[in-house]
């Protein structure tokens, strides 16, 4: 049988360790996340909003109405994945050169999944995400620059200063760069199922088993949860 000295220790580990898992993927996600996640509610069944984001990708004539999503020659390309899409785009600069295109930074994973209550309406979750060697390159150039200024003849905090500078700005544009196609393409996606007819949800009865009503209910529930984890613990 485990002392309660030992399984205190054991908990306040596990907790520890936790915080620390917790904190490295609050860092993680706030370094690679562009967008926080969006879910769109769509009254057509998984087949036909595919069908109709692969019909708008690119401009035609018969949907002059999506001609504001084409500015500066933007085009999106769209995959067919397991569970939905993966969605990705570029657009041709003013200053660009004939037929040159900016670099694709970011995509989109969108999943499809019906609701128990209608299978006709389809609920479409966007994830953003930023690829990791685009990521990479930001930290090339300020490597290369924080190579010669450690040679320089200056004080080591000066030094640690500009050089942090330096990671930070190449950082903070490139992930700009990401968010700006990111949120293009959010834009095209609430665009394009836009003309669909909108959904109505069915709101939860008055009173229901599966949900604690009242701060007193939580609390107690939240009382014996403890109380057994507790239990099985010292076990």
């Amino acid at each position: 049988m485990t002392t309660p000295n030992r399984a205190d220790s054991k908990r306040t580990s596990r907790r520890r360790a936790s915080r620390h898992a917790g904190l490295n993927r609050f860092l993680l996600q706030a370094l690679v996340r562009l967008y926080p996640p969006t879910a769109l509610a769509v009254g057509a069944p998984a087949t036909d909003c595919l069908r109709i984001l692969l019909d708008s990708a690119r401009p035609t004539m018969t949907k002059l109405h999506l001609r504001d999503l084409f500015a500066d020659g933007r085009r999106y390309y769209i995959q067919r994945a397991a569970q939905g899409f993966r969605l990705t785009s570029d657009n041709s600069p003013l200053w660009a050169r004939r037929r040159q295109r900016t670099r694709v930074t970011a995509y989109i994973v969108g999943t499809f999944s019906h609701l128990q209550t209608d299978t006709h309406v389809t609920l479409i979750r966007l994830h953003a995400h930023m690829y990791r060697l685009y990521f990479l390159r930001s930290l090339l150039l300020p490597t290369f620059f924080g190579a010669l200024i450690a040679y320089l003849p200056w004080t080591l905090l000066t030094k640690a200063v500009i050089v942090g500078l330096v990671y930070s700005l190449s950082i903070l544009v490139h992930r700009l760069n990401a968010a700006i196609q990111v949120n293009e393409m959010i834009y095209f996606v609430q665009k394009v199922f836009a003309d669909l007819p909108p959904v109505v949800m069915r709101e939860l009865p008055a009173r229901n088993p599966d949900v604690v009503y009242g701060n007193d209910d939580f609390a107690a529930e939240w009382a014996r949860f403890y109380r057994e984890q507790s239990d099985e613990d010292r076990a």
